[in-house]
């Protein structure tokens, strides 16, 4: 009963670790730069993205909840659905 219940936990902590690097793929991804593209316009690069929504580095924008992450652009250019 004991491995049972360890490969429940196992299992439910790989899926909650996955998931945060995958928010995306489970319907909590942030909003996309297409929602506001007049906004957004000319941005080309993660470190143009992280200057506006870094905490630290812009104390008025709208914050990021992964300040430390990078492929700003890779996961929030996505096509809108």
């Amino acid at each position: 009963m004991k491995t049972v219940k360890r490969i429940i936990i196992c299992s439910i902590a790989l899926t909650v670790l996955g998931g945060c690097a995958y928010r995306h793929y489970l319907g909590m991804h942030g909003p996309s730069v297409r929602n506001a593209p007049d906004v957004h316009e000319g941005v080309t690069e993660d470190a143009e993205c992280l200057g506006c929504h870094h905490p630290d580095r812009n104390p008025t924008g709208p914050p990021t909840s992964h300040p430390q992450f990078t492929g700003c652009l890779k996961c929030h250019s996505d096509p809108l659905k």
